[in-house]
């Protein structure tokens, strides 16, 4: 009994340091928005106590749900498309040589450092109606009427802006999927070897199973990343044409700095964090729920 009872207090003493910078630049931040998402507060002045008006407005808003939307389209592919593919890589990689192997992990990590702002502007210039790389393309194989302005068009604005976000990060997560795939004893592909499975078989039955709590990480990263997209759509469209690119980060920034109305924009943010807070439980709930040891 002093046995456990000494390690909760080793384990409590080793961790107070990191609890108290959360609670300083985590948790203590939170509290005045949560309360001036209950004001009419332009950012300077609290105008008065609105009660819950704030989030009925907010939540009886279109373009609100329409920011939400947006955001749900970039996490389903995120998740849904995005993900598999950099599985993908991060097992064809494990295949390579060594000089190869280097090759894939220089160019993974590469678009990750750089700045989004020059991601942005990259892929403005690669979706420019007149001069841009797609539609050249297009142009030069004859579909010339698929060439289209992709990031004024109301029906493509949100996957152009998807693309370089999910571009950007696609090799990061595969580099996460290596670095998980390097820690599987090599003694279970030997014993598959001689049971004669191949690639694919190796990695339905063994590389990916093994991989779950490496997945549930980078699905945390991936999801909260992509729920809290701005940057790109700052970059590239700032949420136009009208407000059809919006997400929901960049409506709370809408409404707290482009129309000074502070308040829904700390209502906003309650109402995000809630969302983030709602989707970690549920991923940690139904995603590699055994741990599994080797």
């Amino acid at each position: 009994m002093n046995r456990y009872y000494s390690n909760k207090l080793a384990i409590f003493i080793f961790a107070f340091p990191t609890l108290i910078l959360f609670t300083a630049f985590v948790v203590y931040p939170i509290i005045p928005e949560i309360f001036i998402s209950f004001q009419n507060n332009n950012g300077f002045t609290n105008m008065g106590y609105v009660g819950w008006d704030n989030y009925v407005n907010v939540l009886k808003s279109g373009t609100f749900w329409k920011s939400n939307g947006n955001t749900l389209l970039i996490v389903l592919l995120s998740t849904c498309v995005a993900l598999p593919i950099s599985m993908l890589l991060a097992l064809v990689m494990d295949k390579q040589s060594d000089g190869v192997r280097r090759f894939f992990k220089n160019s993974s990590v590469f678009p990750a450092i750089l700045s989004v702002t020059v991601i942005g502007q990259m892929w403005v210039a690669i979706y420019e109606p007149q001069w841009g790389l797609i539609n050249s393309i297009l142009r030069v194989v004859g579909l010339d009427n698929c060439a289209l302005a992709w990031l004024s068009d109301k029906r493509t604005v949100m996957l152009a802006i998807t693309i370089s976000f999910l571009w950007q990060y696609i090799g990061l997560n595969a580099l996460l999927f290596y670095t998980g795939i390097t820690s599987i004893p090599k003694t279970y592909y030997e014993a598959a070897t001689i049971d004669g499975a191949g690639f694919i078989r190796t990695s339905l039955k063994i590389t990916i199973p093994l991989l779950q709590d490496v997945t549930k990480y980078v699905l945390i990263l991936s999801v909260l990343g992509s729920m809290s997209q701005f940057a790109h759509v700052r970059v590239m469209t700032a949420g136009g044409p009208g407000d059809t690119s919006r997400t929901v980060i960049y409506q709370l920034f809408y409404k707290a700095f482009s129309t000074s109305d502070y308040g829904q924009g700390c209502t906003i943010a309650i109402i995000f964090i809630v969302q983030c807070l709602i989707v970690t439980l549920l991923i940690n709930r139904f995603v590699a729920r055994e741990k599994i040891e080797f």
